[in-house]
């Protein structure tokens, strides 16, 4: 009976000992696979450029934790984090520079509104006149008198000037009103004009003892073509050429004669006024066609002709030479079309 006990005591015995062997042998064969582990994932992180140095992120303590089941399948996992790290970075790059450009467009268009805000803001535009009777008819106490203010409002760019055919305020209600008295039984038509460089406006209204009528006027409007302050133009007597520009846009540069040294062109701003399609000029023994004053008697004009209407041909030959008595020549074509183009009032800058 001892002895039984005893060899149940050895095999309990034995059995601990391997048992306890199988443990330390699971527990270092696990370790080495947490080493294995981190040592690849380390190797990946480094030759990838670092989790935290691409992505600007740290990496998730979740990752190590979960990559200790299986070292083939996580080496899996890890090739297609990086793949899709990458992905990521890239979709992460590609969206950025969508937003970037998304912002670039906005911007621009922003800009491009506020421009041409800008720009339909500086357009000039005519008059628009409306009257309105603020007050009357007011008739005294003692019906020796009526009178009645009108009040012009205007738009226009730039701002128009208004003018009323009476008020007998003097100007004491302010620029756009006007005071007009009417006796007893008297009745008076008040015209008002709102005129700029783009057109004129014209209203009137209808004035008597009992009361007062607003006529509707009109608006009539300076074509584009033939506003000065649309066009501008430039002589270089360097270049011996003359730029005509139409809203800031060069139109047409004609080759030009200006005056010769003894005789110059004079320089600075001027404004074209009156033109003349033909003149003889008896101290030069010429004539010449379409001339149009720019100051005093300095002209644009055609090169000479003689008496019997003949082209003098070494003038027209001397084109693109300073030759001339002080005006500034153009060919007989080339006159006719800046006669025929510019309007009176265009700014000339000679330099």
């Amino acid at each position: 009976m001892n002895q039984e006990k005893g060899l149940l005591l050895k095999k309990i015995i034995k059995h601990i000992f391997i048992i306890n062997i199988l443990i330390i042998l699971m527990l270092s064969v696990s370790g080495c696979s947490e080493y294995g582990l981190d040592s690849q994932n380390l190797n990946n992180n480094n030759s990838s450029g670092g989790i935290e140095n691409s992505s600007g992120n740290k990496p998730d303590s979740n990752t190590s934790g979960n990559s200790a089941t299986s070292g083939s399948q996580i080496k899996g996992e890890d090739n297609n984090s990086d793949s899709t790290g990458s992905k990521t970075d890239n979709e992460l790059n590609n969206n950025e520079a969508a937003n970037t450009q998304k912002q670039d467009n906005e911007s621009s268009s922003t800009t491009s509104t506020t421009l041409n805000t800008i720009q339909n803001t500086n357009e000039n535009t005519p008059p628009k006149l409306i009257l309105e009777i603020t007050e009357g008819p007011v008739i005294l106490e003692d019906n020796s008198l009526c009178y009645y203010r009108i009040k012009a409002k205007v738009k226009g760019n730039p701002a128009p000037q208004i003018s009323f055919s009476k008020d007998d305020s003097n100007g004491a209600w302010g620029k756009n009103i006007s005071q007009v008295n009417l006796l007893a039984g008297e009745s008076y038509e008040l015209h008002v004009k709102a005129e700029n460089t783009s057109g004129k406006a014209s209203a009137s209204v209808s004035l008597t003892w009992n009361g007062g009528t607003i006529n509707k006027g009109s608006t009539s409007i300076v074509a584009d073509e033939a506003n000065p302050s649309n066009y501008f133009i430039e002589v270089s007597l360097n270049e011996q050429k003359v730029r005509v520009f139409y809203k800031n846009n060069l139109l047409k540069e004609i080759i030009c004669s200006s005056g010769a040294p003894q005789s110059p062109t004079p320089k600075g701003i001027f404004k074209i006024s009156d033109k003349i399609k033909y003149s003889w000029l008896p101290e030069y023994d010429v004539g010449a066609y379409y001339f149009v004053r720019f100051f005093n008697s300095y002209l644009f004009h055609s090169t000479p002709f003689d008496k019997k209407g003949n082209l003098i041909e070494e003038d027209q030959q001397n084109l693109g030479k300073p030759v001339s008595h002080g005006c500034v020549r153009l060919d007989l074509n080339e006159a006719k079309w800046l006669y025929e183009t510019v309007p009176s009032g265009t700014q000339v800058k000679v330099y």
